[in-house]
């Protein structure tokens, strides 16, 4: 009985709070790679709010996107010669693949949005070619890359020093 039930509120976890997803393509190397699924969690608890350095899943038209969270909301960010800046001070990213000297851009989070990046900045489409992300959009947080099996481990924040 107690399999049963344990079961049961594995499936109703899983349907009201989490789900799988693919990653596409290689904007997420070194952290993740074109084939492998993420486990994903939804944002909308606060115990699983949105920090920098999550791994983020999100819709987008033509699919689910899945990058990393480098603004959060009421930022101010700005990106010059492949360094982020945030409310004017340099960020450091040790998750980052490929530097991408594009010319100065500055974007502001608004009260719900979030800047997203791609760790592989030479080859993202991400917050850079469509601005910040609103939270409704979010689908959750990549908790654990789930597949294949032999690559199975948590997601690590690697939340930037002093930020």
């Amino acid at each position: 009985m107690s399999t049963v039930l344990v079961s049961v509120c594995q499936a109703l976890v899983n349907i009201f709070f989490s789900a799988r997803f693919r990653v596409e393509g290689d904007s997420m190397l070194p952290s993740l790679s074109h084939g492998q699924s993420v486990f994903v969690v939804r944002t909308r608890f606060k115990w699983n709010r949105l920090r920098r350095g999550d791994v983020a899943a999100f819709q987008r038209p033509g699919g689910i996107y899945i990058k990393r969270v480098v603004g959060l909301p009421g930022e101010d960010i700005r990106i010059a010669g492949g360094q982020v800046y945030l409310n004017g001070v340099a960020m450091a990213e040790a998750y980052t693949q490929g530097v991408a000297g594009e010319e100065e851009k500055e974007w502001f989070n608004g009260p719900d949005e979030y800047f997203l990046l791609g760790d592989n900045r030479v080859d993202s489409n991400d917050s850079r070619a469509f601005g910040p992300v609103s939270d409704e959009l979010i689908r959750g947080r990549a908790w654990f890359r789930c597949w294949p099996p032999s690559k199975w481990r948590l997601i690590n924040r690697n939340a930037p020093i002093g930020l």
